[in-house]
């Protein structure tokens, strides 16, 4: 019978890394229909603005609240180790002698 091997990994950190594998993958599907987007929608306007300018006033933004939303995830969800918090050094300039 094959050992179970326990990671010390909880729910929440399990269900983290599920949502971040797909924000990550949106945050690039994002990023790449604003560029098609622009590129192929240029002579089209919507209230008055060309659909180019369009995807990028909304994917832009979106593109940074999904990469803000991961960078947020990972500091809520990801538990930091009493080691590493030991050894990450604040200021290491101020420090370095």
């Amino acid at each position: 019978m094959p050992e179970q091997n326990h990671n010390d990994v909880s729910d929440q950190e399990e269900i983290w890394m599920s949502i971040r594998a797909i924000l990550s993958i949106l945050r690039v599907l994002v990023l790449i229909s604003t560029i098609v987007i622009s590129e192929f929608f240029e002579d089209h306007y919507i209230l008055d603005l060309t659909v180019a300018i369009w995807s990028l006033i909304v994917g832009i933004p979106m593109f940074f609240l999904i990469s803000l939303l991961i960078l947020w995830g990972n500091k809520t969800f990801i538990p930091v180790s009493a080691k590493e918090q030991i050894e990450t050094v604040l200021r290491p300039i101020l420090e370095r002698k």
